[in-house]
């Protein structure tokens, strides 16, 4: 066996003051503030009047008539040119009911409940329910806030940390417009429902399948777990079944329910008959609970039992909805389900183009052919129907294409346009053959001139491989990071990845052990889909009583009796990665006071803590470093972290708050700038930077990070989640 070793270090979780306010103010003009201040929780903010209902139009709002609208809609409001404290917009003397999902929400230093709520296609935006203690019975918007703040306790308990949910809800509020300031998730146009008067849960389960591509020969057996996820208050057991099977092939399920409160586990077993069809299917599971009915699809290959052929395109029908796409990384709107157009089989299919308008759409997956291939061939099926009237000119076209993993194009199999009408589906296919060994992207991109629709739609797609025959095959493993700093009552994540080499093909099963007493590690999925290349998301729980200490975690994945027990090759020789030790125990990095951070006001990474330079809006300058000796031996070594930065400046020229990432030797001394980034490159989210610190091998130096802030508006460089891998022979 292969094994990894993570550390724990556990500790008592300590608070933190809240972050300083200053961070979200402007400089003030008459006081010449030389040292930022905390201050404590206060029921006041910006446009405070117009969030409780205290200003003259409060009674205009008619909270016995709301509007039923969408997030998209809201968002779509043209942003106000002018906020005052006291005076409402159009759009804030209206009530407003939307069904959303609630993504994550914490308690704000205004008492506020702050909510980050999404619709089905990625757009979100804020809503807030305040404290009743800071509304005026006189307000009409009182009783409302304090039964919103009923409903929402009697679910949640919202603390100064961001709690990460996925829970559908239906929320009536008044709109309201805030200042754009950066905050995670806030709309583009800064519309909010604020206050909250009303708010229910929605309740539903989710299926899903691990894994959810199968391959079973003749004449065997194979098995998928399917599981329940719950959101809201759901309680009640779920029934399973499955629809599209072959003839000659049967299923069970192990148990055939999932018992109440329908969170859990079942084992889906398939049996394919001696005399199975080959080829391949779309499997619909069934879960049926609570008057509720909600499905996963998962692909079946069936081959027989002398060829070594296997499909290796996810998801290839595009069964798995426009909600969850993946494998395939589409435009919006490519995946779809309208009749308009009919899928080749099943009930979706990928729709390119088709606007009668200049637009471009993508369609990719990325995969892996094996390395000792005889024969590897992409095939789908293609209809095409056009407007234009043309016989010459080819003004919109799609182009099949082979990338690499990274984007550049190796090669275009294939480019068809208006030009090439076909009224029903036609199989198309290609030898792909020249990539074996290569990870690549399958590439489609369809391209429309600015008039007369053509449409592209492709479905059923299947990269089948060959093996050539020799040595049995093998499978490799990485984890990254390798090393893992946590809290008790925390939770950290760690990526294990396999790849395959020779005729390796199997499903891989993960599993854990060496775990201290109160901790717990899951695998998302449980195991790697056959053949056997793919990755895997090991989230480590520490309990509250979680000995403190350093501990050696084993990963075992056993597959055709394949033993894996070579050491990983790469480390992450940082430590705290991830800021999970706290502000009080940084340690081995060296910080500006207030730098560690777990406020609300800026969401980490991941965990619960991050680093937060600068963002005063005054005069500052904060540093973040480590001191780390990179191999002699090393053949690579290589920076990574994920930064968000967040600013309040104005200008689109002239940077004004910088942050310096440098690697400096062990007395301070600059030996190089890797990156200088300002306010001009605020961005929503967080991004991942990388940087190649392969020259510095066999020296000690110093990671060193430096925020410098000028004496006005507000600049935020938040990064977490740090690594510096190395690989030694």
């Amino acid at each position: 066996m292969r094994w990894y070793v993570w550390t724990f270090e556990a500790e008592s979780v300590r608070t933190e003051a809240v972050k300083n306010l200053l961070k979200q103010a402007f400089l003030l003009a008459v006081f010449a503030i030389l040292v930022p201040v905390r201050v404590s929780a206060q029921c006041s903010g910006e446009r405070w009047p117009v969030k409780i209902g205290t200003d003259p139009d409060a009674s205009i709002v008619n909270l016995n008539s709301p509007t039923a609208t969408t997030v998209a809609n809201l968002i779509g409001i043209a942003t106000p040119k002018l906020l005052q404290d006291n005076i409402r917009q159009p759009a804030e003397k209206k009530l407003y009911v939307i069904n959303a999902t609630l993504k994550k929400y914490a308690l704000m230093y205004d008492l506020d409940y702050h909510m980050v709520i999404a619709d089905a296609a990625g757009h979100t935006m804020i809503a807030e329910i305040p404290s009743p203690n800071c509304v005026p019975a006189g307000s009409p918007f009182a009783a409302g806030i304090a039964h919103a703040r009923a409903q929402f306790d009697a679910m949640f308990t919202a603390t100064d940390t961001f709690q990460s949910v996925d829970v559908p809800v239906r929320i009536t509020g008044v709109g309201f417009f805030d200042y754009l300031e950066g905050q995670s998730g806030q709309a583009p146009n800064g519309i909010e429902l604020h206050p909250i008067i009303d708010i229910t849960f929605d309740s539903t389960f989710t299926l899903s399948a691990s894994p959810q591509s199968l391959t079973i020969n003749q004449g065997t057996s194979g098995t998928s777990v399917i599981t329940s996820n719950l959101s809201g208050p759901f309680n009640s057991s779920v029934a399973l079944s499955v629809s599209g099977l072959p003839s000659g092939a049967t299923a069970s399920f192990n148990p055939s329910s999932i018992t109440a409160p329908g969170s859990g586990s079942s084992t889906m077993t398939i049996t394919v008959g001696a005399g199975t069809s080959l080829g391949t299917y779309n499997l619909v599971v069934n879960g049926v609970g609570g008057g509720q009915t909600h499905s996963v699809t998962i692909n079946l290959t069936i081959g027989n039992g002398d060829s070594s052929t296997q499909q290796l395109l996810g998801n290839p029908g595009f069964e798995n909805g426009s909600a969850n796409p993946s494998p395939w990384t589409a435009t919006a709107g490519v995946i779809d389900n309208s009749t308009i157009r009919a899928p080749h089989t099943g009930s979706w299919k990928a729709w390119l183009d088709g606007y009668g308008a200049a637009h471009t759409d993508t369609l990719f997956q990325k995969v892996s052919i094996p390395a000792n291939v005889a024969s590897a061939t992409l095939s789908f099926w293609l209809h095409i129907d056009t407007k234009e009237t043309t016989a010459t000119a080819a003004n919109d076209t799609l182009q099949v294409q082979i990338r690499n993993s990274t984007g550049a194009v190796l090669g275009t199999l294939a480019n068809y346009s208006n030009l090439n009408p076909i009224a029903d589906y036609s199989q198309v296919s290609f030898d792909v053959s020249s990539y074996q060994g290569q990870t690549i992207q399958v590439y489609l991109v369809g391209t429309e001139n600015g008039s007369l629709q053509t449409s592209f739609i492709v479905d059923d797609f299947a990269l089948n491989v060959k093996s050539a025959g020799g040595p049995a095959g093998d499978f490799a493993i990485s984890a990254s990071p390798t090393a893992i700093s946590m809290s008790q009552s925390s939770s950290s994540t760690s990526t294990v990845t396999t790849t395959i080499s020779g005729n390796f093909s199997s499903a891989i099963a993960l599993s854990a052990s060496g775990l201290p007493a109160g901790a717990t590690a899951n695998f998302s999925p449980a195991s790697i889909a056959a053949p056997g290349s793919g990755s895997s998301t090991l989230t480590f729980l520490a309990g509250s009583a979680t000995p403190t200490g350093t501990y050696n975690v084993i990963v075992t994945l056993p597959a055709r009796n394949v033993s894996v027990d070579e050491p990983l090759p790469g480390a992450a020789i940082l430590g705290n990665p991830g800021f999970e030790n706290g502000s009080s125990n940084p340690s081995p990095w060296s910080v500006t006071a207030g730098v560690i951070d777990n406020s609300a006001f800026e969401a980490a990474h991941s965990g619960s803590w991050k680093a937060w330079l600068n963002g005063y809006g005054s005069v500052h300058t904060d540093t973040l470093l480590q001191s780390v000796t990179i191999p002699s031996t090393a053949t690579n070594a290589s920076l990574s972290f994920w930064l968000h930065i967040d600013t309040t400046e104005t200008t689109t020229t002239n940077s004004y708050d910088t942050l310096k990432v440098q690697v400096r030797n062990s007395s301070g001394s600059v030996l190089a700038t890797l990156a200088t980034y300002s306010n001009l490159n605020a961005a929503t989210g967080f991004a991942q930077a990388s940087f190649d610190l392969g020259a510095y091998k066999g020296q000690a130096i110093q990671l060193y990070l430096v925020g410098v802030e000028d004496s006005s508006l507000k600049t935020s460089f938040v990064v977490d989640d740090f690594a510096l891998n190395v690989t030694t022979p």
